[in-house]
């Protein structure tokens, strides 16, 4: 039986031209996170306050109404089912949370995270389903307790291919 996971965890990893491919079949996902180059970093955290993580790569949208600009996210009026992954790294503790800026309101906080400050990296996350009743914008955000240049919002690994960091999936129920 572990083989038959082990295989299943192995093939379960697919590139954004793979899931572009898959998900063109259905309606109303729309996938969005931040790529950088080989070896380049996430950047700064600096505590004290929520940041905008950066989203600047659509892997696919089929959500009509929705769309992505500056790292802020627009959808259209409905009911939505989201899971958000954002890294950090030794920034002590932190959280994300999807903020309606539209209506400067808070939609979901994610879980608690720790990542202490010797070489401590954690990914924190929120799943949630939601309402909006009018369009909207909303963003990933991201809050840290210490301030760390260069990496905080994420370590590069360096293996020559893109580095892959905030990720956020949004799927319309309704």
């Amino acid at each position: 039986m572990a083989a038959n996971w082990t295989d299943f965890v192995a093939n379960a990893v697919l590139t954004a031209a793979q899931l572009n491919g898959v998900l063109d079949n259905f309606q109303d996902v729309a996938i969005f996170r931040e790529e950088q180059a080989n070896n380049t970093a996430g950047g700064t955290f600096t505590s004290g306050s929520y940041v905008k993580r950066v989203l600047n790569t659509t892997v696919v949208n089929n959500i009509t109404g929705c769309s992505i600009a500056s790292s802020v996210i627009t959808l259209p009026a409905g009911t939505f089912a989201v899971s958000a992954f954002a890294p950090a790294a030794e920034v002590a503790r932190n959280k994300v949370r999807l903020q309606n800026t539209t209506a400067s309101s808070t939609i979901s906080i994610g879980n608690n995270n720790s990542s202490n400050s010797t070489d401590g990296y954690n990914i924190a996350n929120l799943t949630t389903v939601f309402t909006l009743s009018v369009s909207s914008t909303v963003e990933l955000q991201h809050r840290c307790g210490g301030t760390i240049a260069t990496y905080g919002l994420g370590l590069p690994c360096n293996f020559s291919d893109t580095e892959i960091y905030a990720t956020i999936v949004i799927t319309r129920i309704q």
